[in-house]
């Protein structure tokens, strides 16, 4: 574990470790081995003394000594996970504030708002769903079909969805089962799963839909022609009628796993990552960042996979993993 990703510089983290390692160390010994001079290793020291690593004791030749990094870096690492959700909850609290700007942009002010807006370009879609996305806060449902969407409106949803992921947002997926016959269609139903997408499949037709926070959705305006447009539907009676289709779908539909099970043998690269760095022993929120995923969903990727691997521990998981080969 790099110390760099709690906020110590490379010199800080060099005389941390060198403290643990040999507390009779002194600041001259603490200099030959950070590469630095004696001034710089007090500054390093000033530094981990604001942390709280380390306490000034008058008797060790450095002038303080490191205390147990269980207890010490667990602290700092809950201060800064604390920190950290106070600036998201901040940076979340913006997000009223840009929607407005928003719909000055649009030349809406003073509108009760548009219940249902239709927008027929897809450049005009596109856009919509990136800044719907954008101010989304818990929930996305979406329904896909077994009509594949282009190739620059499959990335550009792809994109929407790691954002979206990223914060936490529980979002779940039903798509055609006729999907799961092309290996690459279920490859990336199973990149969806790992990055912490919920994914169930059913037998079509199905209808596009996403609903997004029970607030807004967004259905095609004709579902016979991909080409007419989609509509933008705010009118809370419908849309709570749409989240409740949703549902419907979703509970008569089936776990990906139970209709794609992975054999026993196979791991996506993904999970590989992950239990890579489980092993090196990161925390789950380092892990997460590495990854490109939020704690929660990272957690129960991890479940997943010790359930996978018949594991009752991370540690037993990582030898398991060995064992096939995974890693």
């Amino acid at each position: 574990m790099s110390l760099r990703d709690l906020g110590f510089d490379s010199v800080q983290e060099v005389v941390y470790r060198g403290l643990l390692a040999d507390p009779g160390r002194d600041v001259g010994a603490l200099a030959v081995l950070a590469g630095t001079d004696e001034a710089g290793v007090r500054e390093a020291v000033t530094g981990l003394l604001a942390f709280g690593v380390v306490e000034v004791a008058a008797g060790a030749p450095s002038g303080v000594v490191a205390g147990d990094p269980e207890v010490a870096l667990g602290e700092l690492i809950e201060r800064l996970e604390y920190e950290t959700l106070c600036r998201q909850r901040s940076i979340g609290g913006t997000r009223a504030e840009l929607a407005g700007l928003a719909t000055l942009r649009r030349g809406r002010v003073g509108r009760v708002g548009v219940d249902v807006e239709h927008l027929e370009e897809p450049e005009q879609v596109r856009e919509r769903l990136a800044e719907l996305c954008f101010f989304t806060r818990s929930t996305v449902y979406a329904v896909q079909p077994a009509r594949q969407a282009s190739t620059e409106a499959r990335d550009a949803a792809s994109k929407l969805d790691q954002r979206s992921l990223q914060r936490g947002v529980d979002m779940r997926i039903i798509y055609d089962s006729v999907l799961l016959g092309d290996a690459r269609n279920r490859e990336r139903l199973r990149a969806r799963v790992a990055a912490g997408a919920r994914v169930r499949v059913r037998p079509g037709p199905l209808r596009r839909l996403i609903v997004l926070d029970e607030q807004v959705a967004v259905l095609p305006a004709d579902p016979a022609d991909p080409a007419g447009g989609a509509l933008v539907v705010r009118q809370p009676g419908l849309v709570r009628e749409l989240a409740a289709r949703f549902t419907q779908l979703w509970e008569g539909a089936g776990e990906l796993e139970e209709s794609t099970p992975d054999p026993e043998d196979e791991v996506c690269e993904g999970d590989r990552v992950v239990l890579e760095l489980l092993l090196e022993g990161h925390t789950d929120e380092i892990i997460a960042r590495r990854v490109g995923v939020s704690v929660r969903h990272l957690r129960r990727r991890i479940a997943r996979l010790l359930e996978r691997l018949g594991a009752t521990s991370r540690f037993q998981a990582g030898a398991a993993a060995a064992r096939r080969g995974w890693i």
